[in-house]
This record gives C-alpha cells, structure tokens and sequence, in this order.
C-alpha cells in the first residue's frame, strides 16, 4: 500500500512539473499596477437611476468637502503635510476612509461639479490626495505606533486603499509607496487566518447572536483590493484563495456542508466549517435577525467592482447565495405575532419602507444600503429569486436617500440621530454612494466577466482566459427556491445587543 502511495505521490508531483512548464507562473512584482482608464469606454450613464445616484455621490461628496472637512472633523485648520487624525481606533479611521472613498469616486469617474460642490475640481483633489496620503501614512506599517492591524482595520484599509487606486496618477510617488504598504501589510495578516463561523458544523452556536458574514465578507474586501491592485505579488495566490475562502464562508447555510457544487476547484462543503447565516438566507447580528447585517453580500458583490477596473475576471465566489440573502428580503414572511407588528416583508411592495421582525438598533432611515443591493442585484443579475427586479426596489430605496438629502444645503443626509445611530452616518452615505455609481459605470461600459477558475500556479497564465458574461452565469443552480416561510423568534429580549444597550464599535 506504501508503495502504491508513494507511486501515486511520483506521479502526481511528475505532472505537477510538465504542467507548471507548459503553464509557467507569471512573472512576480509587487508593485502596484494602476487602473487602465483608457481600455475603457468611460461612458457615464444617462439614465434616470443612474442620475439619482450621481446626484446622491455629489451630495455626499459636497458635505465631506465642506461642512464636514470644515467643522466635523477641523481638518482646514491643519497645516502639516499629513493630517492629524484624532486617534487609532474606529471612530478617527474608519470615518474619514469611508469619506475618502466617495469623494476619490466623484473625481475619478468624472461626476465631479463644482457647480453644485462650491469647491473648485482642484481643490477637491487636494483636499482627497490628503485624506488619502493621510490615511496611509498613519497606519502603522508606515508610521510608528499608527493604526491598523486590528478587528476591524482590513475594513478601514480598504476604503482608503480603494480611493487611493482611483485616484494613483494623482498621489505623490512616496504617497502611493505608504498606501501599497497599508494595502500589503493588511492583507498578509490573512495568509495563516483561521476563518470564524457563527455555527459549526454540528449546528451549535458558535457566538452567540453574532454571525461572522459581515466581518468575513469586509475581510474579503481587502484581499479583493489587494489582489486586483497587485495581481502579480508574490502572495497573489495565497490571498486570493484566502479572500475566496472568505467569501463562500461569509454565506454559508447550513446544507453548503454537504454541497457538491463546484466553486473554484473545490466543493463547496471542503471550502466550509460551519455556517454564518440561516438556510433562508435571513442573518443574526447585535442578538436578532437583523435586515441591515443581510447587507454583508454586497461587500463579496464588490468584487465585481475591483477586478473589473482592472481588467481580471471576477470569482463567481463573489456571488454566493447572493440570490437567496436578496431574494429573502422580499419573499420571507413574518407574521405577527410572534414577530414585531405589523408583519410581512423586509422589502414593502410599492414603497421604500422597511420593516424590522424584531427590531432595529441602526435607526429607521437607513435606505442606501438597500439602493446598494437593488443594484447590485441588477448589475450583476441575481435578482431572479427576487418578488420584484433590483431596479424596481432601487427606485424606492435610492429616492427616499436623496429626499432625505435635499433637506439640507450642505449635501448631508441625516438629520435627527434617531434616523441612524451610528456616528459616521455620512460617511456610511458616501462609501455606498460610491459603490452604488461604480457599479452602474461599470454595467454602462460592459466590463464585466466572471470565472469558476482555480487559482494556481498552473492557471496563472489562463485566468484571464476563462470568463464568461455576467448574462452567461448561473447563480441558481445550486441554490433551491425557498418558498415563504414564517421562522420562530430568534430575538432574545434579555440579550445585552438588544437594541436597548450601548452596543460595541460593530457595525
């Protein structure tokens, strides 16, 4: 049998050797290599939604140029090269790289408007290469004693490393070498990182009341960048194995430990330990099945974003039961009791409201992280489960966001604290802005493709060679229809996230 073994391990490493020789790696730099603005059209969309998104970014980006640069955060009284960012933890990071990017994407994607901003195109690009630079230069690979290398810093990295690559012919040869060093240093931290579950294997509660999709799903982000970025580093392969690993887990249900659908070159149960949301598509965050933590799909959708604008194939893994998490927004019914009043769906036909089976602890206004998952459930078409098309909740969701918005001369969103809770709010506004017009430019200009490759040394030279049109892509397949079903309470009212408690600095 030792024998046999050994014989089959020759064989195996024989034709590793002939395949790796007709396939040889590409070559490796670790530089990073910029997006190619001119392969592409650069068509801006013209169309009724596509606009009320535009005017949505230029908004936000007005607010984060003014009011907020001004008074918010006092960063027009600095004089210094970098800006002086109040701290290391979330509250001074992660706000001003959410801001960072909306702004980077306005100026990139030519929506830009001085006319509507008050602030001229060039003093908005000074003002966002030194948010950026900023950002990057205080992180800790790149400062003594900087921020970074923590829960939640992937996710900051990634909003300032994505507005940085928009925006690289514009930064400082030395700017661009602090953000490819945030970027690398961020997303080595994953090489040897051991995935969290919500649920293992056997069922059992792993963290009680808090699912891993999001925090998953943002940790998929960064590999996202890093790998689109710098497709020829050296650990290329070992993030983007990671960042697909990251992405199936982020959505597993529980029959995904028996699945025998292929995803990259392995099933699916051998990408899996365990589950982060229910087989419903429905997830359990702050305590309770919690509609704003379903949101965690567009984070994996992003991928359509960050390999199109650099002319890769996107993972097919980006996708993963994104049709089942959008589709249960407006086919799950809850009735009352035992559920909060009134009952129904998430999704309110014919109406942007939303409503919560067992409450909210984020406020009732938040709207644009729906707009963001109608379009990206139209973009990247797995709206198919769906009671309605992405584009007819879009309409809904995206219009009370820019009502909101035009109750106020400076561009901000929010009024009362009631209507979200969560201290970078506009911020919040302006990364999903972003996201949203990027996703609408892209589909304009006809540059997405997806592929079911493995990544390997073998399939270096060919990855760019296995994709097909999103239209061309099955994300059903494997997925059966849930019919409406009505689920038992999961919200525990003594559970310390109840809503009713000062939370932790999750979002």
């Amino acid at each position: 049998m030792k024998v046999r073994v050994r014989r089959k391990l020759l064989f195996l490493l024989l034709m590793s050797s002939l395949i790796l020789s007709a396939y040889p790696a590409k070559a490796e730099s670790n530089e990073v290599k910029p997006i190619e603005w001119n392969s592409f059209s650069s068509v801006n969309p013209i169309d009724e939604d596509s606009v009320r998104i535009q005017k949505i970014l230029l908004n936000s980006t007005q607010y984060g140029l003014t009011t907020w640069w001004k008074e918010e955060m006092d960063f027009e009284s600095q004089k210094g090269s970098y800006l002086e960012l109040g701290g290391t933890g979330e509250n001074a990071i992660r706000r001003p790289a959410a801001m960072s990017l909306g702004i980077a994407a306005s100026l990139a994607f030519n929506v830009y408007d001085s006319s509507e901003t008050g602030v001229s195109e060039f003093g908005a690009e000074l003002k966002a290469q030194k948010l950026i630079s900023s950002l990057a230069y205080r992180h800790k690979s790149n400062s003594p004693d900087g921020w970074g290398d923590e829960w939640q810093s992937a996710h900051w990295t990634y909003f300032a490393g994505f507005a940085g690559w928009l925006l690289w012919e514009d930064l400082s040869s030395q700017d661009q070498e602090y953000i490819k060093e945030m970027v690398e240093y961020e997303a080595d931290r994953f090489l040897d990182y051991e995935v969290p579950y919500w649920k293992d294997e056997s069922g059992t509660i792993i963290f009680e009341g808090d699912t891993k999709a999001e925090e998953n799903a943002w940790n998929a982000q960064l590999l996202q960048l890093a790998t689109a970025m710098m497709p020829n580093h050296e650990n290329y392969l070992e993030w983007m194995n990671k960042n697909i690993e990251l992405m199936i887990s982020s959505a597993a249900v529980p029959s995904d430990l028996e699945s025998n659908e292929v995803l990259h070159g392995r099933q699916v149960k051998d990408w899996v330990m365990g589950s982060n949301i229910n087989e419903d598509g429905t997830a359990v965050n702050h305590g309770f099945l919690h509609p704003d933590y379903m949101e965690f799909i567009a984070f994996n959708n992003t991928s359509g974003l960050h390999y199109s604008l650099a002319g890769l194939p996107v993972p097919k893994a980006a996708f993963h039961h994104s049709d089942l998490v959008y589709s249960s927004l407006s086919q799950m019914n809850f009735e009352s009791p035992p559920y909060e009043s009134p009952g129904g769906t998430i999704y309110r036909e014919g109406s942007s409201d939303i409503y919560y089976p067992e409450g909210n602890d984020w406020g009732t206004s938040r709207r644009m992280q729906f707009a963001v998952l109608d379009i990206f459930a139209d973009v990247f078409q797995y709206d198919g489960m769906a009671r309605n098309s992405g584009e007819y909740w879009e309409s809904f969701h995206a219009e009370m966001v820019l009502a909101m918005q035009e109750r106020h001369v400076d561009g901000r969103t929010y009024d009362e604290r009631w209507e979200d809770t969560y201290s970078g709010r506009e911020e919040w506004i302006a990364h999903h802005a972003a996201w949203a017009w990027i996703a609408k430019w892209i589909d304009a200009n006809g540059a997405l493709c997806v592929s079911n490759t493995s990544y390997s040394i073998m399939n270096r030279e060919m990855e760019d060679k296995q994709c097909n049109k999103i239209s061309e892509v099955s994300f059903t397949e494997a997925f059966p229809s849930h019919p409406p079903q009505t689920l038992p309470p999961l919200f525990d009212k003594t559970h310390p996230w109840n809503g009713r408690s000062p939370l932790p600095p999750q979002h």
